[in-house]
């Protein structure tokens, strides 16, 4: 073993033999590393490791070699528990260090670099008598992982709600929102009593009133942003100024979408050194994980098992691989996402010349499988509109952008000053956009897309759009928590853009069911109509919103089939049938609602991998995967 290495100084450790000079005399770096590590600028290792030339422990032996110091294995020598402070677990994993030994008075550390931050940090928590030695990045998660799993999960569910309660949906209802849901039904039962054709009469204007208001809102944003359309970003930038960028993909139960993903991020033009990419897998889901390791490419995955524990929802998983995240940027990606592969480069680009206030960004979502049957067209179609003009004109207009789930980038840094995700909102994107506008920052669109796969089965659709839905409904009871608060940090054209896009447009869909029950009473002249005193001009009204609401959607889809679709003659169908697909949502509202009460922070699972070509896909792409593995 070679002689202690004393820290007398924060940079006493010297490096003995280059890491270059070592590996080339054992034969194992090749020109093609050279290459890449002068166009990239990437370090050496991480280049080699993510290019599958070489493993974890050859080039950390190496490393230990090159500083002449010992190399010790973690996993099968660990570190002393009483060492360990969970206080720490996060520089751990930062710093890529660990204590491990404490020999009479010297605590030895074991770290996978020996850099000037990690010298101080050492010679700060652990005093002068210090010794190094010598282990891989993997061993120290490993042990992170192994101690502190149960204390990060803790850490990932509950800290948005212990630093900023009132932006956490973990209360589906504040103690006020409560006295006003009492009042209001105090006013509403007495209505009933007294003047229930009044109570009758004042409810069903409302809900008119409501109603036009969000179409015409939509109209309008729907115009603004046809007009205004997203301008294309560059993805010219140098392979050099490109920094380590986090890719999240969380998975659950997702085993036959695993190898299409995994050949989605082979083909990210994006230098492989520098992607930092996290398979978010739950710890119990051992069919997935079985796959993840039988599939692992050579990029430097790393697969972060999260504990079980309630709430099972996405945004939890996620916070939780946000504390092994190693890039400036990161991102999310469903186990279904086909992402376009310059994508990153475009986010990075998009960062480094957009204001300082755009902290996030947005990338156009629709799905490879439109045309599997109606269902999937119209949700294709829904798509077009909200992510190809409908985001876009919100950006123009300066209101929040309500993420989508999946292809918003933000930086790292902005993603922890702002809480992370909220592990009880079960849209967490459309939470988390209005969080940062109302603390100031802009989310923008990018001109990028990323395919998906839509559920093409009723019943999926409706366990799906039942939670985006709840979900909406969530992130409106916590934001109007303190409305006037609200007001002053959004602005008041914000402010009326959030009420009619995530709180009126939720409230709609429940009360359209009725106006339309009440116009086809009319239309069919039923008695009850016809002798009790009821405004025609309410009959009127509610047949003119509907036809605006049936023409609009009509005008909004067809555009969209002009514009951004190539199969038109099939969606030109689907967009004259669309209004089923309204009728699609209020059905799914109400189970929505129901949920909202009764558990509200269930996460229904979308299960993915059930189209034909993704069956076929996958079975073709696993060989290949496997033969890269080798």
């Amino acid at each position: 073993m070679e002689a202690p290495v004393v820290l007398r100084a924060p940079v006493s450790v010297e490096l003995r033999t280059p890491l270059g000079t070592i590996l080339t005399t054992r034969g194992l770096i090749l020109r093609h590393a050279l290459r890449i590590q002068q166009r990239d600028g990437t370090r050496l290792g991480d280049i080699l490791i993510s290019e599958g030339m070489l493993g974890y422990y050859g080039l950390y032996k190496a490393v230990a070699e090159s500083y002449g110091l010992p190399f010790i294995n973690l996993l099968k020598e660990p570190p002393d528990a009483t060492l360990l402070n969970a206080a720490d677990a996060q520089a751990y994993l930062q710093l890529r260090l660990i204590p491990w030994r404490r020999e009479a008075d010297t605590v030895v550390v074991a770290a996978s670099e020996v850099t000037l931050d990690t010298m101080i940090y050492i010679r700060e928590w652990f005093g002068e008598h210090t010794r190094i030695v010598i282990t891989s990045p993997f061993d120290i998660k490993y042990v992170v992982e192994q101690h502190f799993s149960t204390l990060i999960e803790e850490e990932s569910r509950l800290s948005l709600r212990n630093n900023l309660p009132d932006a956490s949906a973990y209360r589906t209802l504040s103690t006020p929102q409560k006295h006003w849901l009492v009042a209001l039904c105090i006013l509403l039962l007495a209505g009933a009593l007294f003047n229930p054709l009044g109570l009758l009469m004042a409810s069903l204007f409302f809900c008119h009133a409501t109603y036009a208001i969000t179409m015409l809102f939509k109209h309008f944003v729907f115009v603004t942003g046809s007009r205004n359309a997203t301008q294309p970003q560059n993805d010219d930038i140098g392979l050099k100024d490109l920094p380590t960028y986090t890719i999240l993909i969380p998975m659950y139960k997702e085993a036959a979408s695993l190898p299409g993903m995994l050949k989605s991020m082979h083909g990210m033009d994006y230098p492989a050194s520098k992607l930092d990419i996290k398979l978010v897998l739950e710890a119990d889901d051992t069919e997935t994980l079985d796959k993840a390791y039988e599939l692992k490419p050579r990029y430097k995955f790393d697969i972060i098992r999260v504990p079980a524990g309630e709430p099972r929802t996405k945004p939890k998983a996620c916070n939780y691989a946000l504390r092994f995240a190693r890039g400036e940027f990161i991102t999310i990606f469903d186990a279904d996402d086909r992402p376009e592969p310059t994508q990153l480069k475009k986010a990075v680009y998009a960062f480094r010349t957009l204001p300082s206030d755009v902290v996030c960004l947005q990338a156009r979502l629709n799905y490879y499988n439109a045309n599997d049957n109606l269902l999937t067209r119209f949700f294709a179609l829904e798509y077009s509109m909200l992510f190809n003009v409908i985001l876009g004109g919100l950006q123009r207009l300066g209101i929040p952008i309500p993420l989508g789930g999946t292809s918003n980038h933000i930086a790292l840094e902005r993603l922890q000053l702002l809480g992370e995700w909220d592990p009880y909102n079960v849209t967490e994107d459309a939470d988390l956009g209005t969080r940062l506008s109302a603390r100031g920052f802009r989310t923008a669109m990018i001109d990028s897309y990323t395919m998906e796969e839509a559920p093409n089965e009723y019943g999926a659709w409706i366990r799906q759009r039942s939670r985006w839905i709840k979900g909406y409904m969530q992130t409106w009871l916590v934001h109007m928590r303190h409305p006037v608060t609200l007001w002053n940090t959004l602005g008041w054209k914000s402010f009326i853009g959030f009420q009619c896009f995530i709180g009126l447009s939720t409230f709609t869909f429940l009360t359209a069911p009725i106006l339309w029950v009440v116009a086809l009473l009319w239309l069919g002249h039923v008695s009850i109509l016809d002798h009790a005193p009821f405004p025609k001009a309410l009959i009127w009204l509610t047949l003119a919103n509907l036809a605006f609401n049936i023409v609009s959607h009509w005008y909004y889809t067809g555009l969209c089939v002009w514009r951004y679709h190539t199969h038109r003659g099939p969606m030109a169908l689907a967009a004259l049938a669309f209004p089923l697909y309204l009728v699609m949502h209020s059905i799914a509202s109400y189970k929505a609602l129901w949920q909202l009460i009764v558990k509200p922070h269930f996460w229904e699972k979308t299960t993915h991998g059930l189209t034909h070509a993704v069956r076929r896909q996958s079975a073709q792409i696993a060989p290949q995967i496997a033969v890269l593995v080798k």
